[in-house]
């Protein structure tokens, strides 16, 4: 009988396989098992409503028992209370008075003339905000595409407003009129348009505006300042 040698196989060591390598496919992990629980833990679960009531009650009570426990606690609250409601109604009222100074104290062309182009567009725009107006924005600048001011009408009319602040005697031409007219509505969806100026208007813009596939509201230097004055017809109606 022929006999073949072998190696003898040691104790905790695998024989080498002869031939390709087969790759084997793992087993696809179960989603329910311990090792994926702890590798990937559930997300926590959002606390209720009542939960949260329940947790600031509980702050409350604990804060109360504290600043009854400790007065001075108490005094230090009241006081930075006192301070922020305080800083509130000083932060509103220097607003209020702002906007009477850019709006309402505005009584001239002059000072309208006065104004850098930027915060013309803001009078503007903040017109527009006291007359009713929703979703006011300024927009004007290099590529503005003839809109400097949108805005929603109280009606919800989309609203776009072009400003010319020029110097007395530098009329609004048909040309700036046309590149109004031929991007509000195209461009900016607007149902209403509006060239407001500190000057005014050339016959021939006047007479664009007017047709009525054009349709835009032309506010003059005088019209501008009865605008200005509380109580006007708003321009878009």
């Amino acid at each position: 009988m022929a006999t073949t040698s072998r190696r003898p196989r040691l104790p905790g060591r695998r024989p080498r396989r002869r031939g390709p390598v087969r790759k084997t496919r793992r087993p696809a992990r179960r989603t329910g098992s311990w090792f994926a629980l702890t590798r990937h833990p559930r997300r926590r679960r959002r606390a209720s409503w009542g939960d949260r009531l329940a947790w600031s009650a509980g702050v409350l009570l604990g804060v109360g028992l504290y600043v009854r426990a400790n007065p001075w606690v108490g005094w230090v609250l009241l006081a930075v209370l006192v301070a922020a409601v305080a800083a509130v109604v000083l932060a509103v009222r220097v607003h209020g008075r702002r906007h009477r100074r850019l709006v309402q104290g505005v009584r001239t062309l002059q000072e309208f003339e006065e104004m850098s182009p930027a915060k013309f567009e803001q009078a503007i725009a903040e017109l527009c905000r006291r007359d009713g107006c929703r979703n006011v924005r300024v927009v004007g600048g290099s590529g503005d595409l003839g809109a400097d001011v949108l805005a929603t009408t109280p009606l919800g009319k989309a609203l776009v407003i072009q400003c010319k602040r020029y110097a007395q005697g530098n009329l609004v031409g048909s040309p700036e009129a046309q590149k109004v007219g031929g991007t509000a509505r195209p461009v900016h969806r607007a149902d209403e348009v509006v060239i407001v100026t500190t000057s005014g208007f050339t016959a021939e813009a006047v007479r664009y505006a007017a047709l009525p596939s054009v349709n835009i509201h032309l506010l003059g230097g005088e019209q501008l300042i009865r605008w200005q004055a509380d109580g006007w017809q708003p321009p878009w109606l």
